[in-house]
């Protein structure tokens, strides 16, 4: 209970509010019992957070690229053609550079993202290229709940 209250107002996983609160309770045990049981509870609650996870989030996990290229067309042509993805494009505005740079925007599957790597890297390898976890992805290519 006190994990989902948590979880609603600091917007971490379950998983992860169930390894904070419980964790608290794990160190508070091992200094006044056995420190040798608590790294062994710890053990346990990191496996039973990380199935919370697992179970809440799925097996199925996916990558959103961001790629900042001046070879844009190419990009997106080698993306469409040898990954089958869709990509869209977006506006940027470099900072440093006080240049229009274009951003291109790609979802891809975990078991992708080498690939994905090494084709950007082959067309273009001054492109900055940053990646993140996409837990839940919906619509075309990806699974419709």
């Amino acid at each position: 209970m006190a994990a989902q209250i948590f979880h609603k107002y600091t917007h971490l996983s379950l998983g992860t509010c169930v390894a904070i609160i419980d964790g608290i309770i794990v160190l508070s045990a091992a200094i006044v019992f056995d420190i040798e049981k608590g790294l062994y509870a710890l053990i346990g609650l990191y496996v039973t957070s990380k199935t919370i996870d697992l179970v809440q989030i799925g097996l199925n996990r996916s990558k959103m690229s961001l790629i900042i290229t001046n070879k844009e067309m190419e990009v997106r042509d080698a993306i469409i053609h040898e990954l089958d993805r869709g990509v869209t494009g977006i506006s940027g505005y470099g900072g440093y550079t006080d240049d229009t740079r274009p951003i291109l925007m790609c979802v891809i599957d975990q078991s992708e993202f080498t690939k994905l790597k090494q084709l950007v890297k082959l067309v273009d390898p001054k492109a900055f290229v940053i990646v993140m976890d996409a837990s839940e992805v919906l619509g075309e290519g990806f699974k419709l709940d």
